[in-house]
């Protein structure tokens, strides 16, 4: 004998705004205004005094890769920050790559950055082909 369970109304409910950039503090010369920020935005604005509007950037956490070099120290390289200059004529939101960390940066646009990505992985695996090498690789 089986024994039916009442069906439950499916609920369905409304979809999700996209979440709203958070008002913060700036200062543009002198003067405290409120500027729209994203989530993803790590810069404190407030701590500066900027010249003009268009000074102001947004700034993600930067993710880097530690090498060791050989005298011991670590150096950070790929340094990747998603940057946006908001109030600039180009506003869009990109991928800030800094390769060997002397402050010169490339701008990847979405479908630049994930194909930049891309050949990460790629090079990534190529690296542990190599490392499977090192067994073999003793005489």
């Amino acid at each position: 004998m089986s024994v039916s369970t009442p069906a439950t109304p499916q609920q369905t409910s409304a979809p999700t705004p996209p979440a709203s950039p958070r008002l913060v503090a700036a200062v543009v010369r002198g003067q405290r205004i409120a500027v729209p920020c994203p989530s993803w935005c790590v810069v404190d604005h407030s701590a500066q005094d900027l010249a003009f509007l268009e000074d102001l950037s947004h700034a993600g956490e930067a993710v880097t890769l530690p090498v060791r070099q050989f005298d011991g120290s670590v150096e950070k390289v790929l340094a990747a920050q998603v940057v946006q200059w908001p109030f600039a004529r180009e506003s869009e939101p990109y991928l800030s790559v800094d390769a060997d960390g002397s402050g010169e940066c490339n701008q990847y646009a979405e479908p630049a950055a994930l194909a930049f990505a891309d050949q990460l992985v790629a090079h990534a695996e190529r690296i542990r082909c190599e490392v499977g090498k090192l067994g073999g690789a003793r005489a």
